[in-house]
């Protein structure tokens, strides 16, 4: 029988390790577990936290958007009202295109029909013929050589107006 007692007593002994060992398993299962679930509550919050900033961000660019609405009705009504002076302003450089166009060449008409007024104007300046401003005989002087014939003929005005030529007229005599 003391044989019985300590084989029992060993196996209470073992079932006492065994208790022991899967308590100590337990445990380190429930630290694990503890420690994932911590980990796993701390990812929800960092989600929830995220999600709130995301929400955030979009009303603000939605609240942007709204401010480009009102500054695309600004725009638009700017535009509106602006539209009619570009199309006067329009009208008159095609205007002024034709005119120019009219005073170049016809052959060299269609070279510059698409060309911009500016081009148009230089070309204009540099194709016509010039002018000269300076007279034809280098040294002579411009003189009127309008000679009063009659002075009792005239009118008042026109005495008034050659009284100089009267005079030299008379001196010269």
């Amino acid at each position: 029988m003391s044989e019985e007692k300590i084989v029992s007593n060993e196996a209470v002994v073992d079932n006492g390790t065994e208790n022991v060992d899967q308590e100590s398993a337990q445990s380190e299962y429930i630290a694990e577990s503890k420690k994932y679930r911590k980990r796993a509550q701390e990812a929800e919050s960092q989600l929830a936290e995220l999600n709130k900033k995301l929400e955030s961000q979009e009303n603000a660019k939605l609240k942007e958007k709204e401010e480009f609405k009102t500054l695309a009705e600004k725009f638009e009504a700017e535009v509106g009202n602006l539209s009619p002076y570009k199309d006067k302003y329009e009208a008159l450089v095609e205007q002024r295109k034709t005119s120019l166009l009219e005073k170049l060449p016809e052959d060299k008409r269609e070279q510059f029909i698409n060309k911009d007024l500016d081009v148009l104007e230089f070309m204009v300046s540099e194709l016509s013929p010039k002018t000269s401003v300076e007279p034809q005989a280098r040294g002579t002087v411009k003189t009127n050589n309008k000679k009063v014939q009659n002075w009792t003929k005239l009118d008042s005005k026109e005495k008034a107006k050659n009284w100089a030529d009267i005079i030299k007229s008379y001196t010269k005599k």
